[in-house]
């Protein structure tokens, strides 16, 4: 039976310019053969590091998913029969009290489906409504990006909405300091914090003082947003996200502001993995193309060989962002027996499985040496699994990221280079099935590598691959791509 197999050598990808040169066929030159018979391109990848890396190869554009997913199944002509959306509704029928939106400003086209809900909601004419922004990007090279998603949500948004509040998703700490718990009762209930209406100048000047966007501190875009007793709180969440330190310091601090018993009801659009009880419209998305997905529809197996630290990780994004113990995707540990041919003979052919990844990565935490030889190592694995593979099943070899960060060179010799391989990642891709007189390798981004290697075990029609007949028009495309 033919299979799948895709190894990972994460933190390998393309020398950028100035980058210390390893000379990859030198280090392993098992896969230098490989390359001689293998297709080969590249892709784009915009992660660095494991949870963002794991999310673009196990579900790829999630948002466009999810906004798709709240728009025909969420927010639509049906959404009166859900009662936690007349709740929502009843609860913020006051216009004497406010209504708080709280978002995740991820992608643009997410705006559409705020102004449906509110349109669709038909409140009073008076009644007032923010939108709060939980930063959650996580390098400074995101700014760009959510400064151009802000003035998008800011330009299209429905004109009876204001931005308020835009706080960093990690701001807080898992026990909130009472300073912390000080400048968000300040800022959630009397807006005499930091104010910036120009938040596009802000951002920039954060983005100039390496302020990570998940650890914004917080600011306000203007200052009538303040909660106040009766207000209502949406988290408008795409996601099973998880907002308990900020609800923490909204609770805490409501009972210290307000004299009266607090009233302020809180929604969810999807169920949050929260320690409150917080009613929702829907408890999951499902994504289609998950790894756990396309198994169910396929019929098939696979195994993920990981470290152990990262199975729960691993385990979450391959189920399509549920933390849930799936029969049909099973892990186990790296061991030395890897080393041996025989064994990875018996692993591949001889176990149910059908598809198989390898996730390993290059260990930077010492030296350029020992680097070197931690790749001749994983040469040795890789060479076990080619023998295994060639004429018998689909290999890919490639990485979820690269990696950029200095190392001395040796034990004995502290001078530091700079490694760069970010952004651009190698697939070297081999299949017995596809002959060079009539294939060719696109290029793509990482979850197109686990839908080519799920499409040549499964021919799903619902899957891309980056394996295309050859055609003149493809041809050329390919050269300018390269």
């Amino acid at each position: 039976m033919r299979k799948s197999v895709i190894f990972l050598i994460n933190g390998l990808g393309i020398e950028r310019p100035g980058s210390y040169s390893i000379d990859i066929d030198q280090a392993m030159p098992n896969l230098s053969k490989i390359k001689e018979t293998s297709y080969f391109t590249t892709a784009i990848t915009s992660s660095v590091e494991y949870r963002g890396a794991y999310q673009r190869f196990f579900l790829g554009d999630t948002y466009k998913s999810e906004v798709n997913y709240i728009k025909d199944y969420v927010i639509n002509e049906k959404m009166d029969a859900n009662p936690v959306y007349q709740n929502l509704k009843n609860s913020s029928s006051d216009p004497n009290t406010k209504l708080h939106i709280f978002l995740e400003p991820t992608n643009d086209k997410i705006v559409e489906q705020v102004n449906n809900l509110v349109n669709r909601m038909n409140l009073d004419p008076n009644k007032k409504i923010y939108l709060h922004l939980i930063l959650s990007q996580i390098t400074t090279k995101d700014y760009s990006k959510l400064i151009s998603i802000i003035n998008y949500i800011k330009f299209h948004i429905n004109q009876r909405i204001t931005v308020g509040f835009v706080i960093g998703k990690e701001s807080l700490s898992e026990e909130i300091t009472k300073q912390e718990l000080d400048y968000t009762k300040k800022m959630f209930f009397f807006c005499s914090c930091e104010r910036w209406t120009e938040t596009e100048k802000k951002l920039q000047i954060l983005e100039q003082s390496n302020v990570l966007p998940c650890n914004v501190q917080g600011f306000c875009a203007t200052n009538s947003c303040f909660i106040a007793n009766h207000d209502t709180i949406l988290f408008f969440n795409t996601r099973r996200n998880n907002y308990d330190n900020l609800i923490k310091a909204i609770y805490q601090n409501a009972q210290s502001v307000f004299k009266e018993p607090v009233y302020m009801p809180v929604f969810a659009l999807i169920k949050l993995y929260s320690n409150y009880t917080i009613p929702s419209f829907i408890d999951n998305i499902e994504y289609e193309n998950s790894l756990a997905n396309i198994l169910i529809r396929n019929q098939k197996r696979a195994l993920i060989i990981t470290d152990d630290k990262y199975i729960n990780l691993v385990n979450f994004y391959a189920n399509g962002l549920n933390s849930i113990n799936n029969p049909i995707i099973c892990f186990m540990q790296k061991t030395d027996d890897f080393y041996k041919e025989d064994y990875i003979e018996r692993l591949i052919n001889e176990t149910p499985y059908d598809f198989f990844v390898f996730d390993y990565y290059m260990d930077t935490s010492s030296t350029i040496n020992h680097l070197k030889e931690e790749l001749t190592k994983l040469d040795m694995i890789i060479k076990n699994i080619a023998d295994v593979c060639t004429n018998n099943h689909t290999l890919i070899i490639t990485s979820l990221f690269g990696l950029k960060k200095q190392l001395p060179l040796a034990d004995y010799n502290g001078e530091k280079v700079t490694l760069d391989y970010e952004m651009q990642i190698p697939i070297f891709f081999y299949d017995y099935t596809y002959p060079r007189s009539k294939y060719d390798l696109f290029p793509g981004d990482t979850n197109d590598i686990l839908s080519t290697a799920l499409h040549c075990i499964t021919a799903d029609q619902k899957l891309d691959s980056l394996m295309r007949e050859k055609t003149i028009i493809g041809s050329i495309l390919k050269s300018i791509i390269k």
